[in-house]
Order: C-alpha cells, then structure tokens, then sequence
C-alpha cells in the first residue's frame, strides 16, 4: 500500500463516512450562483464557465432529463482547459486543478458557499468497474437544487452496485497468514507506522473504486456516494453494520460436505485483521509512552503479555485469551495523564479499534446461527443440481428423504428439521413437480422432476414399467405430477422439449400403456385357459366323431360329439393353461458354471449383480431364458452403465463402432468387474474384455450400413444400446448430431448419403433393431 506521501490521505478514506441517508428522500442540495468570482483562481473560473456552457449545450440538443451521460465528467476536464489561452502552464496543472476544485467544491467548508456539485457513477468496462467523477454546475439561478443530478447518477450505479455486491459477497477477503494486520497498518505523512481500524470497512472498498476515477489528480472525500452506497446495501440486506461508519459484507458462507467452512467468513477475516492490527500498534506506541513516561510496572506488563501471548500456534494467533487480555492492556493504560498530541492520538485509535473488535466478536458468536442458514442454502442448491442432472439423464423421478438430507448437513433440532423441512419443500415446488408420499412409519418421501422433461420422464416410466412392473408405482406419481403441473399451467412443462417431440412422446406412452393393458388382459385370460389348446382338443374330437359319422352312415353321432368335444376342449384348455413360474434360482444354480458362463467359477445369483431383471424375450415368446442367456444379460446390463452412459457431455458418447467399443470396454474394465458379480472372481482382463464384448454385442442394435454408401475411413456397423433406440429423446438427440456431421460435410456426396442412412434408420426404421419387434 502507497504511503501517505503520494497523494491519497488514509485518514480522508478513514473519515469519508457519514450518517447514511435515504437517496428517494434527500433533502434539498443547494449550489449558489458566484457572479463575482469572489476568491476564486483563474482555474476556478474557467472551470465553471466551462460547466455553464457544456450545460447549455446539452439543453440545446433537447434533453431535458437528466443523466449521467450528459454531464462532464472529470476525466475530460484537463483536455478541455487546454483551449483556455489565458491559462498558464501551472494553471492547468494538476495541482492547480486540485486547488480550483477545492475552491468551486467550498471543501474548507464542507460545502456550505460551494459553487458546483462533484458526485460519482459506476459503469463497467468489459470485467472491470470504472468510476466516473460528474461535475454538476448550471448557474441559471442564485441557486440550484442538484439532488436531481445526485438521484440520477447513483440510480444509473444500482446496476453496477448489485454486481460488485453479489460478487464481493462470494469472494472472500484474502489476508497475510503471517500478519493479517497489514490491510489497516499503513505510515502516516511523518513515515510513521500507524493503524487506521476503519480501512476495514467496505466504504474504504468503495473509496478506493473512486480514488481512481480522480486519476491523475488529488481524491476529494465522496461522502454523499458512499452514503448513499450503504443505505442502499442496507436496503438489500447485503451489510452487518458494525460502527455507524463501517459496515462488513454479508457473504455466503459457502460449507463443504462435511460442514467445514469453503472460505474464512467475512467477519472473521475482519476480526483477525483488526486484533492483529491492534497488537501491533499497541504494543509499539504503549512501549513508547511508557518509556516515555516512566511507567517501569506497565513496561513489565507489556512483557508478560509478550511472555504469555507472543508465541501463539499458528491459527491461535489471534485467539480469545489473547484478545481479552489485549484489550485489558489498552484500557489499563492511564491515557489521561498523557497531555501532547502524540497520547490522544494513540488513544483514539486504540479506542476505536477495540469498538470495532468487541463489535466483530458479537457477530463471530451469531456465526452458528449463519452457518446452518448457508448449510440449508448449500443443501438447496445442491438437491436443485441433482434433480436437473437426474431428470436430464435417468429421464425418472428424483426421490428423497428431507429429513435425512437435513440431519445430513448438520441440521439436527427436531424443532429446526420440521421448519427447514417445509421451507425445503416450498422452494422446491415453485420450480419442480413434486409429490410427497407418506409412509406407514411417519417420515415421507419426496418424488421430484424437472418439468421441463415432463413428457419425456412419463415415456420413460410407461416403456419400464411395460417390462418391470416396479416402475409402475413411480409411473403413477409422474402421472399425478403431470397433471397437477397442467393444472397450474406451470410455464416450464416440457419447456425443454420440441413441441412436437412431446406429441411423439405422448402418443407413443398412449400407445404403450394400451399395448400393455393387451397384454395384461391376454395374460389374465391365458392363466384361466388356454384357448388353443381347447380348440385343439374341441377340433380334434369333432373331427373324430365326423370320422365315426360317416364310418357307420349315421348322422346321430356328430350330435353326441359336440358335447363331448366341448366337454374335451374345456379339460384340455384348463389343464394346459399357463402356470407360475416357480424355482427359477435353483435352476440357475444348477446351470452354474456351464455353457457362455462357465470361465466364472462359484459366480453370485441373479441378485447378486445390482439389476433388476427385465426380460423381453419373456413377453414375446411365453418363457424364460436360458441361465446362459440370462448371465450374458446381466453382464451386459452391467456394463451397459459405463460403455452407454446415461450421464454424458456429448451424444457421441452414446454411438460406437467394434473399435471405440472395445476401447470402452478396456477404459473401464475395472468398475465392469465390480458392477457384475459373475466377473468380480475373474483375474484375466482379456477374458473379461472379451466376454463384455460379446455380451454387449448380443444385447445391442448392430446397424449395418451397406458397402456401397460406406466411405474410406467410416466404420460400416454402428453399435447401439436397445435402451437409448427406445428413447425418443436420444434418438432425437442423436439425429440432431448426425445432421449436424452431415450439414458441415455437406459438399461430400458419399458422406451426405451416408449420415442420410443412419438418420433414416434411427427415426425410422429404428424398430427394425429393437430385440421385441425382431423377435416377434
């Protein structure tokens, strides 16, 4: 930091606050009209007729409101008093330009005679905030209200000021680890060491931000700005006041998982600063006077402390112990025995400084309060996150317990779960569809969804729940969100969708749910009877007594065969109706170790893998897989997680050919392992590789693009997973890529036709590679 040789004053910065007021309800600020120029400089002078006349002008473009844009601003005045010819060198100087602006500004005065306004606004350049100084003076009148010229700069600021607080209350105040104190310990205009407790503050921030704006002449006091600035953060809620004239930011106390603290919080960097600050200044002078003085017992107590408090631990150094006893210290000195200048001077700062402490530590007690307000809002966020990603990936709904996520993050008072619980809740429902579900136990569980997949989530859930019953629950509560959100009108259903994807999406759900009620209604009659048999049995005992009819040329017989053959057919079709699926593990387990499977010695059960089982070829065909197929399944679905991700950055991590699987495979054959339990015994990555490969490609769509359209370079079969052909979303997702591929090599042919191929066949023919339809 610069000394106070150089133009700045450390105390102007440290005494520019005042009482803060109200920018809609100012009083009248006036200027008055200095016909005679009565002591001012021919700098002065110039400088106001300079300010009528670019007034003028701006009344002659029509401009009657007032703004910022219109009004002179300091950083052109130096060009400007280049035209004055009458003007000497040294009158257009700097320092001449300080004097003329202290005199038109009446500063010896505090402004009561002054003859022009200077007030500040913020606008940005690109990443960085400027502050531009206006200069205010129209001398129509004898004197001039300016407080419209102060509104309308400080409300062309509000802008700019939301910026810098939100983003001051997120970066954190970075100090010295070793002398924390340095921020407020700077020389004075003697060269001495002195501590200034009110650089602390954010008006000292800010009165920095405008020092620069006054480049390359001397900073004047911006009280009325930073004023203004503080009631106007107060009115945002954004400042903890801690003196009338220094004021700290509310920053969010950002908490890592575990509760600890990401950064220092704000009020503690200010405490640190402000002991160490105080240590250091205190000791320096109390030594001082006391030597000076003759204080041979104070001296002795300043070396206990020393003694004592002098060697504190690294993050101690500024412990309570130490403070108290700091602050015991100062107060103990007997200042009123001190009659120069040098003692009140050093008492008023110590004063000051240990206000400022015993302020701080006040609020470092409300901390805890704070921190379980930043864990809530941290958890918040954090459950928002991870609903969007969810949805967007699983294309599911979301589930969570409230209560554990609360205890969770520290938050462990019943009282203090109940109300963050529904505070929770509500935040939660004005952005998401949301369903809570109580349970027999008490406690709840919340289903959750992005609304703006809403259609594609209840596709999802219907094609699931078509082969995995368990889905059908959760298909009932999406349904239920659906039509609660479409009851609102919320404005973000399926806002994230085409408009006529979601019709896609709901007719193809429409179709799915009505094709299932089919089939339930055919399986429920199936378990009943089975009618082919029964026409079998009725058939061929008619066919029977035809025979025997016409055998012995008597037509009474065909009249008792028909009651024998519905009497036949009804056995048959009872007797031969479809039965329970029963023992299936134990027929696994017999089969454990042969065929496909065999290289795994002592593999787990079905279970033992982490899947449900969802078995296609059941639907089709009326009976289950072979435990060989049922193993190759399973690895497959295993697998499927981390070569098809449901996750991804981009959707060519969804498309592969034989190589890029095969790399897949190999980049993640250690988590595979451990997803699938058949492999977890299996030492041999290349047996492992090997056996995922065949089990991804038996339980994947191979589209196989002909010779003749396949370019050099291009593999000619893409690989596929059956889930992500059955999501209209991914298809969407994945034509909209190869479109793309194929718009920037739109002027090679062979290419164009051969991303043409692969689109067609993924939204259209796409059914031709799903195991129900090739089945069937």
């Amino acid at each position: 930091m610069e000394t106070l040789e150089q133009e700045l004053s450390f105390e102007e910065l440290s005494s520019d606050q005042s009482k803060v007021a109200d920018i809609d309800g100012l009083q009248p600020d006036y200027i008055f009209l200095n016909d005679g120029a009565v002591g001012l400089s021919a700098t002065s002078r110039c400088i106001l007729d300079e300010l009528r006349d670019w007034h003028k002008k701006t009344e002659k473009h029509g401009s009657k409101s007032v703004h910022p844009s219109y009004l002179l601003t300091l950083d052109k005045l130096g060009e400007l008093l280049n035209k004055y010819r009458n003007l000497s060198e040294q009158a257009k100087s700097p320092e001449s330009v300080d004097l003329a602006l202290r005199q038109v500004l009446d500063s010896d005065k505090k402004g009561k005679n002054k003859s022009a306004m200077m007030y500040p606004f913020l606008v940005r350049n690109a990443n960085k905030v400027m502050a531009k100084i206006a200069l205010v003076s129209p001398q129509k009148e004898a004197k001039t209200d300016v407080t419209p010229y102060r509104k309308a700069c400080f409300q062309f600021s509000e802008e700019t000021i939301d910026l810098i607080l939100a983003n001051r209350s997120k970066k954190p105040r970075i100090l010295e680890e070793d002398r924390p104190g340095a921020i407020i310990l700077h020389k004075n205009k003697t060269g001495q060491l002195w501590l200034y407790p009110k650089l602390g503050s954010l008006e000292s921030e800010m009165a920095s931000l405008l020092r620069r704006g006054f480049q390359p002449y001397h900073y004047l006091p911006m009280t009325d700005f930073l004023s203004d600035f503080v009631n106007y953060a107060k009115s945002k809620e954004a400042l903890t006041q801690i003196l009338p004239d220094y004021h700290i930011i509310i920053d969010d106390l950002m908490l890592n998982p575990d509760g600890t603290y990401v950064h220092q919080p704000e009020v503690i960097s200010h405490y640190r600063a402000q002991v160490d600050g105080l240590e250091v200044f205190a000791l320096t002078y109390l030594k001082q006077l006391a030597e000076r003085a003759g204080y041979t017992l104070f001296r002795s107590r300043i070396q206990d402390f020393e003694n004592v408090h002098g060697a504190a631990e690294q993050g101690r150094k500024q412990n309570s112990e130490k403070v108290e006893a700091l602050i015991q210290l100062v107060e103990d000195y007997p200042f009123d025995r001190e009659k120069d200048d040098l003692g009140k001077r050093v008492r008023e700062t110590c004063q000051s400084s240990i206000q400022i402490i015993r302020k701080l530590i006040e609020e470092k007690s409300r901390l805890s309060e704070r921190k379980i307000d930043g864990a809530f809002k941290s958890l918040v966020h954090r459950i928002q996150t991870q609903i969007r990603d969810h949805t967007q990936g699983q294309l599911t709904l979301y589930k969570f317990n409230s209560e554990k996520r609360l205890v969770g993050v520290g938050i462990t008072a019943p009282d203090q779960i109940s109300s963050y619980s529904e505070i929770l809740k509500k935040e939660l429902a004005a952005s998401f569809g949301m369903k809570e579900i109580q349970k027999e136990d008490g406690s709840s569980e919340i289903y959750i969804c992005d609304p703006g997949y809403m259609a594609a989530v209840i596709h999802k859930l219907t094609s699931e729940s078509k082969v995995n019953p368990s889905f059908q629950r959760e298909l009932s509560i999406a349904k239920e969100i659906n039509a609660s959100l479409s009851a609102a009108k919320h404005p973000d259903l399926n806002s994230k969708l085409k408009g006529d994807h979601v019709v896609k999406l709901q007719q193809d759900s429409f179709l799915i749910e009505r094709e299932t009620e089919e089939r339930e209604r055919s399986e429920a009659l199936a378990k009943k009877f089975n009618l082919s048999m029964g026409l079998l049995g009725f058939v061929g005992t008619m066919l029977f007594f035809l025979i025997a009819s016409v055998h012995f040329s008597t037509v009474g017989i065909i009249f008792v065969g028909i009651p024998v053959a519905l009497v036949i057919g009804v056995m048959l079709a009872l007797f031969f109706r479809d039965r329970e699926k029963v023992d299936l593990p134990n027929t696994m387990s017999k089969s454990q170790g042969t065929g496909f499977s065999g290289i795994f010695i002592g593999g787990g059960s079905v279970s033992d893998s982490g899947f449900k089982e969802e078995d296609d070829s059941e639907e089709h065909f009326g009976k289950a897989e072979s435990p060989k197929e049922k193993k190759v399944s399973l690895i497959a679905k295993g697998a499927e997680r981390f070569v098809f991700p449901n996750r991804f950055t981009k959707i060519q991590d969804k498309i592969h050919d034989g190589k890029s699987l095969r790399k897949k495979i190999w980049e993640n054959i250690d988590n595979i392992r451990q997803s699938v339990s058949y492999l977890k015994s299996e030492p041999d990555d290349d047996k492992v590789a090997s056996t995922v490969e065949y089990a991804l490609l038996q339980n994947a769509a191979m589209i196989a693009i002909p010779d003749d359209i396949v370019p050099i370079g291009m593999p000619s079969t893409i690989i596929l997973s059956h889930s992500d052909l059955k999501a209209p979303l991914i298809r969407d997702q994945l034509s909209e890529f190869l479109r793309n591929e194929a718009q920037k090599k739109k002027y090679d042919k062979k290419l164009v036709k051969y991303y043409t191929f692969l689109i067609n066949t993924i939204e259209v023919e796409y059914y031709k590679y799903l195991p129900s339809r090739k089945k069937r």
